[in-house]
């Protein structure tokens, strides 16, 4: 296991905005430090650094000020957008249904975070090179994906988020639109977000399980030293192992199938996780904020591991099923369109 990214210099660039790192974290009946409840990770940072700040890990006052700025503009064009599309919906005719308009994200980041990217290492905060450029995926544009004469566009198995390489078969389609993982809170590693960007927290004793919002895998992650099973036995969510260094809960896991990505994001994916390690360190930095980092590292996809850090912040609300599962039906009316394509000869 690698040592924490920044060997200890993290919490003194920090410690103007998390001063409560120095008091005791709140504390459960078995006197460790209490993560329960419901935590929302959006989080506004970029993932990756913009190229125009190199390698300088944290904003300037001015910086977060024109940002903060600029998410409130934004905000208020997705709430005229919002009024535009409900005023349409009800005069007009539409084929919308406006199901994923913006009503459904959540772009309030309750805890500050300074950085100029989520991507921590390397310290230009991009993703590393890859080994090869064939282990890169990305989901194919709509026009060209799914109904496109039966060509396979990406190769299988399929590891990216939405779409398809064709739509001959079920295992074909993206492993969220088969409601299989989500980027967002797949991975398992949790990646900042503005959609279902919640996550519960159970503790006992000797077990912590941690349920996404988004998804159907509750994590059931013990506490009590116990080995790994055997090597053959892979499952999407792989197998995790905790244990505190001090307040921070730090969970690892390994022995994820070779059929996700060791990197998960929306639109493209990067490898295969069957030899990725990940290592999630989960901090608290106030009464209602929570530092959850992650670090993946994969030699056979990667040329160097990567660390990525983002905010959570407390939620008094509860947390409602997503409901997705795999045997939706979407899928298979996506399936049954594509065979009547085939019969009428459309292209």
């Amino acid at each position: 296991m690698r040592p924490h990214y920044l060997n200890g210099l993290l919490l003194l660039s920090l410690s103007s905005i998390t001063a409560a790192q120095d008091n005791s974290a709140p504390r459960t009946e078995y006197n460790f430090p209490d993560f329960q409840g419901v935590w929302n990770f959006d989080d506004s940072t970029p993932f990756q650094r913009p190229a125009r700040f190199g390698n300088r890990l944290f904003l300037t006052d001015e910086e977060i000020t024109a940002r903060n700025r600029d998410l409130q503009t934004s905000a208020e064009r997705r709430d005229q957008s919002e009024t535009a599309i409900s005023t349409v919906v009800l005069e007009e005719e539409t084929n919308d249904p406006g199901a994923y308009n913006y009503f459904w994200s959540d772009y309030q980041s309750a805890v500050a975070n300074p950085r100029t990217s989520l991507i921590v290492y390397p310290p230009d905060g991009r993703i590393p090179p890859t080994r090869t450029d064939s282990i890169t995926q990305r989901s194919p544009p709509y026009i060209d994906g799914c109904n496109d004469g039966g060509a396979i566009v990406a190769e299988r198995p399929v590891r990216i988020s939405w779409g398809a390489v064709s739509c001959d078969r079920p295992e074909d389609f993206g492993l969220a639109t088969r409601c299989l993982m989500f980027p967002q809170s797949g991975g398992p590693h949790i990646k900042a977000n503005a959609y279902n960007n919640n996550i519960r927290i159970v503790q006992t004793q000797d077990h912590v399980v941690i349920k996404a919002e988004l998804g159907n895998d509750p994590r059931i992650i013990p506490l009590d030293g116990r080995p790994r099973p055997d090597e053959r036995l892979r499952t999407w969510t792989g197998s995790s192992r905790g244990h505190w260094e001090g307040d921070t809960l730090v969970v690892v896991t390994t022995h994820f199938t070779g059929k996700l990505a060791s990197l998960f994001l929306r639109t493209e994916s990067y490898g295969s996780a069957e030899q990725m390690v990940l290592t999630e360190r989960f901090t608290r930095i106030g009464e209602d904020a929570m530092e959850y980092e992650f670090t993946i590292e994969d030699p056979a996809t990667f040329s160097d591991h990567m660390t990525v850090v983002t905010h959570m912040s407390r939620q008094v609300e509860p947390q409602y099923e997503f409901a997705c599962h795999e045997g939706n039906y979407a899928l298979t009316n996506m399936l049954r369109a594509a065979r009547i394509s085939d019969v009428n000869g459309d292209p």
